[in-house]
Parts: structure tokens; C-alpha cells; sequence
């Protein structure tokens, strides 16, 4: 009888023993690392690098598909809480739920610079010009689709009793709104055949610049501070219109702070030279890096550290992403752009261009995260695995 006991027991675990390596949490976080970056660098080999892709679609069309495909992730993944996807088996489940997504990426700003392209100037094939500024709507529908899902957690419309996946319609349909507005008043009079100084509100690298500030703010408040300072409001209408306008005070504050940042420390004098007035585009450069920080500690490094106190544990989450952002960033610009990626140089010694490696690495980031789960790799499970080492009965004060 115990045999038969321990045998049931033993097919049990068996079955419910996740596919591929069991990792402790450095481990894991090592491991996603390496899948997430060589996954990125055979991608961008293949269709990007100027000098030895094997199609070198950079900037454009690239970029523009690119940036479509995060905005898909953001309807499947956070709209709609991936509605219809996630009953499916892995990796049967991720696939899938990736080509919807490449699909999708591909064919709606294929309709914008091929369709409505012919009728507007702005969004016309020739030289690319409808691809940037159709990639530009990805800048504004990033935070228009998805602070409502996240931030806002679906307010209105899930205190009304809405459910998936028409809570997840209502938000889309809100974010088309906003996003709509958004890039009428700020995007689109840049671009258009009647531009002038005095029609816009901003400059267009002012506008990229101010704006992925707040996009940075956002997921800051989200990702690692638990939503403060909107949690000390205390009805869920209150915390969301805090969190939708308080993220465009903070983010004004930020762009500031990360432009000064960027003149008196970062870039060498000889490259702002050669920025010129472009610098103000300059916090989005930046501030792509802390938010590819924020998702990756967030959702593959357990968000630490958790044991402190709520106060002090946002706090150094807080420093430690902005630090390994700020990192990231000299690394990449003073090296890995030019050397491994073959960007062009700004001056010798420093170049890249950010937003497109950065933008790829945070698609194929949320693809593995949302939509394979991690397969092929998971967290040891055991009441005394170390967080830290990941070993049980290890003597180090986090095991203990």
C-alpha cells in the first residue's frame, strides 16, 4: 500500500513538474537574461544590422513594425488579459499568440502607410515618412492603451461589472480615444504638409523626449513602487485619475531631470555639438533604457528586494533600475551600439540610436514573459530556497 502510495505520489510530481531547467532566483534571472538578448541579437542580425544582417531593414520598415508589434502585446496582453489565449498549452499557446501578434504588427500600420498614406501626405511610403510617423502613434497609444489596464486597473469599466473581454474592448476603445487626442495635439501638426513654429505645441523631438518621460514615470509607479504615491488615494477613481495626470507632473519633472542629466554628465560635448536643438529627444534615448530596467527586474529578478519595508523597499528598488538604466545606457552608447550592433557613430567613441535595439529587447522581453510564460525554464519551488542563491539550507541570511 505505501509502495502504491509512493508511486502516485511520485507520478504526481512528475506531472506537475514544470518543462525544461528548475533555477534558483539568480539563476532564473541569468537565464532570461541570455534567452531575452540572444534572441534579440539573432533578430536583429537577421533583418537589422547595417553592415552584416542578412536584411538590413534599419531603421525602417523595421521600426515601425517593431513598435506596432509592443502595441499588440499591450491590446492581447493587457487589454484583454489574454483573453482566448491562455487556456492554450505551452509552448503551442505562446506561438500562437505570437503570430497573432506579428500579424497584427505587420498589417495595421501596413493599412495606415498604404491605405490612408494615399490621401495624407504625412503617412506616405515615400522615403519612409508614413512609417515614422506611423511608429510615432505607438509612442502615444503605449501609454493611452495601457495606463487604464494597469494604473487605472480597468476603471470605469470594471467597477461596472464588466468582464473580459468586454472590460478589455471598453479599454481599447478608451485608449483609441486618448491615444487619438494625444497624438492630434502633440505628433501630428510636426508632421503634416501645413507644419509651422507657431501650429504646434512643442517641437517633434521636444514632444518624443517629454513624453517617453512620462511613459518612464508610469511604469515606475507600476513596476516598482507598488503604484505610489497613487495608492494614498483611497477610492479606486481617486488612485486612477491621480495616476493618469500625476503621471504627466512627475513626467515633466523627469524629463527635466534626465536632460540636465544628459548635457552635464552623459553625453561627451563634442556629440552635443552635433545633437544640436535634437538633444530634447534626448530623455526618451534614456529613459528607454530604465524602462527595459524596470520590466526586466520586475518581472524576471522577483522585484527585489521584498523584505524590507514597504517604503524602503521602493526605494531601493527605485535606485537600483535607475542606476542599472543609466548604466545600460553608457555601455551601449559608449560601446555595444557601435561595436557589436554596427550603428552609426555620433562622434568617435559614442553612437546608437536607443529606441530601436532597446524597443526589440522589450518586445521579445513581454513575448517570453506574457505570452511562453518563461517556458523552458522556472523558479525552484521549496519553503527554504534562498532567494538569493537559490540552494535550500544554505547558510546566508536570505535562506535562513
Amino acid at each position: 500500500m505505501s509502495h502504491s502510495s509512493e508511486a502516485t505520489s511520485e507520478n504526481t510530481v512528475a506531472s506537475t513538474k514544470p518543462f525544461g531547467l528548475q533555477l534558483g532566483a539568480v539563476g532564473f534571472a541569468i537565464a532570461s537574461f541570455i534567452v531575452i538578448h540572444g534572441v534579440s541579437f539573432g533578430v536583429w542580425r537577421l533583418f537589422v544590422d547595417p553592415q552584416v544582417g542578412v536584411w538590413k531593414f534599419y531603421p525602417q520598415p523595421f521600426g515601425v513594425y517593431l513598435f506596432w508589434a509592443i502595441l499588440v502585446i499591450v491590446f492581447i496582453g493587457f487589454n484583454l488579459g489574454m483573453h482566448g489565449f491562455s487556456q492554450m498549452s505551452q509552448p503551442v499557446g505562446g506561438i500562437v499568440t505570437t503570430a497573432v501578434t506579428l500579424a497584427l504588427g505587420f498589417a495595421l500600420p501596413m493599412l495606415l502607410i498604404f491605405g490612408y498614406g494615399q490621401l495624407d501626405p504625412a503617412f506616405s511610403a515615400t522615403n519612409f515618412a508614413g512609417h515614422g510617423a506611423a511608429g510615432l502613434i505607438v509612442l502615444i497609444g503605449f501609454y493611452g492603451f495601457g495606463v487604464v489596464a494597469n494604473s487605472m486597473d480597468g476603471w470605469p469599466w470594471t467597477d461596472a461589472g464588466m468582464k473580459q473581454p468586454m472590460v478589455g474592448y471598453a479599454q481599447i476603445l478608451t485608449g483609441f480615444f486618448l491615444t487619438v487626442v494625444g497624438y492630434a495635439a502633440l505628433i501630428y501638426p510636426c508632421l503634416a504638409s501645413w507644419t509651422a513654429p507657431d501650429r504646434v505645441i512643442m517641437s517633434l523631438p521636444t514632444a518624443i523626449g517629454w513624453f517617453y518621460s512620462v511613459i518612464t514615470v508610469w511604469l515606475t509607479t507600476v513596476l516598482v513602487l507598488d503604484l505610489w504615491p497613487y495608492s494614498m488615494f483611497k477610492t479606486r477613481a481617486g488612485r486612477a485619475l491621480a495616476a493618469f495626470f500625476g503621471n504627466f507632473i512627475l513626467g515633466t519633472g523627469l524629463y527635466y531631470i534626465l536632460l540636465a542629466l544628459l548635457k552635464n554628465v552623459l553625453i561627451p560635448a563634442d556629440a552635443l555639438e552635433k545633437i544640436g536643438p535634437a538633444i530634447t529627444l534626448w530623455p526618451a534615448q534614456l529613459g528607454v533604457w530604465i524602462v527595459n530596467i524596470l520590466l526586466f527586474w520586475a518581472l524576471c529578478c522577483g522585484n527585489a528586494p521584498t523584505s524590507l519595508s514597504p517604503g524602503m523597499n521602493r526605494v531601493a528598488r527605485f535606485i537600483i533600475t535607475y542606476a542599472l538604466g543609466i548604466g545600460a545606457f553608457v555601455v551601449y552608447m559608449k560601446w555595444f551600439a557601435v561595436q557589436v550592433l554596427h550603428e552609426a557613430a555620433i562622434v568617435p567613441g559614442f553612437g546608437g540610436d536607443p529606441l530601436t535595439w532597446v524597443d526589440l529587447l522589450n518586445l521579445i522581453l513581454l513575448i517570453f514573459v506574457c505570452y511562453f510564460g518563461f517556458f523552458g525554464i522556472s523558479k525552484k519551488q521549496g519553503a527554504n530556497v534562498c532567494s538569493v542563491c537559490g540552494k535550500t539550507g544554505c547558510s546566508c541570511q536570505a535562506g535562513a
